[in-house]
Order: structure tokens, then sequence, then C-alpha cells
């Protein structure tokens, strides 16, 4: 699989976060300090690889008005918890148009009351359409974005995404 970093925005500013050894071929979400014009938070996605840094995705999660909720609480659309979470090594079919087509489930590894959660593609990032940003999941921007990481996801099985945004 050739490896190659999708570009970033122009205004987003990498943020050097130190990787310990748990992380050798993981994910982690960390915040970028950015917000989209629907004022969506943006959250950087970092993919390594035996420990290398290989990409860097632009993410949302939950949607603008939903930042402050509590993010254990089932139904209240706010951003994943912070913590550990295990991947899943497949994709499954979306349950709904908002999941993108393709959705690759997530599994807190500590107590929550959040169920169903995952990563997918986000059909209405930046879309003034009520829409823009997920109800919990990690949502790419651009389905190019989510197709690259499905495949290192199905072909290297991480085990370990740290959610790190609050």
């Amino acid at each position: 699989m050739a490896i190659k970093e999708p570009t970033l925005a122009a205004e987003t500013k990498q943020t050097n976060y130190q990787i310990n050894q748990e992380c050798q071929t993981c994910l982690r979400l960390i915040p970028s300090g950015i917000i989209n014009q629907q004022k969506n938070p943006i959250y950087l996605l970092e993919v390594y690889h035996q420990g290398q840094h290989l990409y860097t995705f632009e993410t949302v999660s939950g949607r603008n008005y939903t930042q402050n909720r509590n993010r254990h609480q089932s139904g209240t659309e706010a951003p994943l918890p912070d913590g550990k979470y295990t991947i899943s090594s497949r994709s499954i079919p979306g349950t709904i148009v908002e999941a993108g087509g393709r959705f690759i489930p997530v599994k807190a590894q500590f107590r929550t009351g959040r169920s169903a959660l995952g990563i997918h593609y986000d059909p209405s990032y930046n879309k003034n359409n009520g829409e823009d940003g997920t109800s919990g999941c990690i949502g790419l921007t651009t389905r190019t974005n989510f197709e690259t990481l499905r495949q290192f996801i199905e072909t290297y099985r991480p085990q370990l995404l740290i959610v790190d945004i609050q």
C-alpha cells in the first residue's frame, strides 16, 4: 500500500504530541484549534504505523452546538469521550445516510453510556444543511481520506484509538 500524506487545510497547524510505547500502530484524535465554516471544531486524526506518523486527517466529532454536552451520556450527540478505544479491523455498511456508506466501529475500553461509536465519512461536512458534524462518531471530511484510512485499518489492523480532545 502506497502511503501518502493527505493535504491539510492551509490554516491547520501541526502540533507535536508525544506518542508513548503503547501506540506503535494506532490512531490518535487531538484538537486542532480551528473551526470550519459551520463553526464545528476540527479534530486531527493522526495515524501511526510501527511508531512512525503516516497521516493526519481533518475530522469532526459531534456538532458545533453539542461540544459541551455530557460526552458519556447516550443521545447527546456530543463528541466521543476521551480515552482508549479498540478499533474493528473491518468496516461495515452504514445504517444511515450521514454515515457516508461505510462505518468502522470503535469500542470504549472504559465505562461510558455511549455505544454505536465509530469512524465514517461525513457527507455533510461544511455544508449549510444542519447536518455538518456527527452524532458523536469521528467523521472524516472527504470520502477519499476515509477510503485511505479504511484501507490502512483493514491492512495493518491497528488495535488502539486514543481520544484526547477535551
